[in-house]
C-alpha cells in the first residue's frame, strides 16, 4: 500500500503505535489552506487469526477504496489537504485509529471531517441500500446531508439508510468520541449483514460489485465535492445564519425561508443564481416582511446547487443553498 501510494507522488507518513501495529497515511496537501483537512479512511487489518483469513469484505473491501481514492485523486489539486488514512488493528478493538485521533490537533491542523469505509461489498438482497453511520458531534451531521446530496447530485442511485445514533464498532467512533466531524459509509448492516463476516469465506466471489462501485464512487464524490467547497467547508447545514440572517431549511425539498433579524429598518436585496452563474429569483424586502418565503418548486429549478445573494447598504453575504 506505501509502494502504490508512493507511486502516485503522494507525501508518506505513518504512526507505530505498538510493537506491531501501523498506520499509514498519504498527504494530498492543500494548496490554499495546508492546515485545514479532511480523512478518508479505512481499516486493513482483518480477522479472524488463521492460516486463511480472506478479509475481502472486512476490509479489503475499504482499504482498497481508500487506495483507488489515491490514484483517482492524485490527478487533482484541492485548497484543502487530504489525508488518505489506512488503520492497523481495528479487529482487536479499533487500536489504530484510536491511538491517532487525539494527536490530530498537536501540529496546528484543523480536521474538518472524516469518512471512513468499512465493509462495502455485501449486498445479499440486491437492493443497493448502504449505510450512513452518523452522530450529532461536531459537523458529522453537515457530512451525513453531504453525502446524501452527492448521492443525487451525481446519480450515485444508492438508497442510503441514515444511522443516528451511529454503530460505534468501527473507525469512525474515535473520531466522534474525541469531538470530530465524522461518518462512516458502510454496506447495510442491519438488515443485510454479511453473512460469511469473520469467515474464511469471505472472500471476492461473494462481492456485489456493482453495489461496490457505488458506494466507493459515494466516498469518493463527498471527499471531493467536501475538499472544493470554499464556500461551506463543513458541509449543509439545516440553518444556515449570516449576519443575523437565517436561511432555512437548508437543504430545501423546495420552500425556503429568510428572516432577518437584523436591527436597521433598511430594506435588503435577494438574488438566487445557479451555478453558471445565470439569474434565477430576484426580490426587494423590508423589514416588516421579517420572515420570507421563496417557493423553489414555482421557479421550475432542478436538484442542484445555488447560491443566494443578500444586499445590504453596506455589504453582501452569499449562501450556498441545496435543493433536493
Amino acid at each position: 500500500m506505501k509502494q502504490e501510494f508512493i507511486r502516485y507522488g503522494y507525501q508518506i507518513d505513518s504512526f507505530a503505535f505498538n510493537t506491531e501495529g501501523k498506520n499509514l497515511f498519504a498527504i494530498k496537501t492543500g494548496y490554499k489552506y495546508p492546515n485545514k483537512k479532511f480523512m478518508l479512511g479505512a481499516h486493513y487489518d482483518n480477522w479472524p487469526l488463521l492460516a486463511v483469513a480472506s478479509g475481502a469484505d472486512d476490509n479489503a473491501s475499504g482499504s482498497s477504496t481508500v487506495l483507488e481514492a489515491g490514484r483517482v485523486f492524485s490527478n487533482y489539486n484541492f485548497p484543502y489537504t487530504i489525508v488518505f488514512a489506512l488503520w492497523d488493528e481495528e479487529e482487536p478493538g479499533l487500536l489504530g485509529s484510536t491511538a491517532y485521533v487525539p494527536t490530530i490537533s498537536s501540529n496546528n491542523d484543523t480536521l474538518l471531517g472524516y469518512i471512513n469505509v468499512d465493509m462495502l461489498g455485501w449486498d445479499g438482497n440486491n437492493d443497493s441500500v448502504a449505510d450512513i453511520n452518523v452522530r450529532p458531534i461536531g459537523n458529522s451531521i453537515a457530512l451525513s446531508n453531504k453525502a446524501q446530496l452527492c448521492n443525487t447530485l451525481y446519480n450515485i442511485q444508492l438508497g442510503l439508510h441514515i444511522v443516528n445514533p451511529g454503530n460505534g464498532s468501527t473507525d469512525h467512533a474515535p473520531f466522534w468520541n474525541n469531538g470530530f466531524s465524522a461518518i462512516g459509509i458502510d454496506e447495510e448492516y442491519d438488515n443485510d449483514f454479511n453473512p460469511y463476516w469473520h469467515t474464511p469465506a469471505d472472500s471476492l466471489a461473494r462481492f456485489n460489485l456493482s453495489f461496490y462501485q457505488k458506494c466507493s464512487k459515494l466516498a469518493y464524490a463527498t471527499l471531493a465535492d467536501l475538499a472544493m467547497d470554499t464556500l461551506n467547508t463543513v458541509g449543509v447545514f439545516e440553518n444556515t445564519i449570516i449576519d443575523n440572517i437565517v436561511l432555512y431549511p437548508n437543504p430545501t425539498q423546495g420552500k425556503v425561508y429568510i428572516k432577518n433579524n437584523n436591527e436597521n429598518t433598511e430594506p435588503i436585496f435577494i438574488t438566487m443564481f445557479d451555478v453558471f452563474g445565470n439569474l434565477i429569483y430576484s426580490v426587494k424586502i423590508t423589514k416588516s416582511e421579517n420572515d420570507y418565503l421563496i417557493d423553489t418548486d414555482k421557479l421550475n429549478i432542478k436538484s442542484g446547487m445555488y447560491f443566494v445573494k443578500i444586499n445590504r447598504a453596506n455589504n453582501t453575504s452569499k449562501i450556498k443553498l441545496i435543493k433536493n
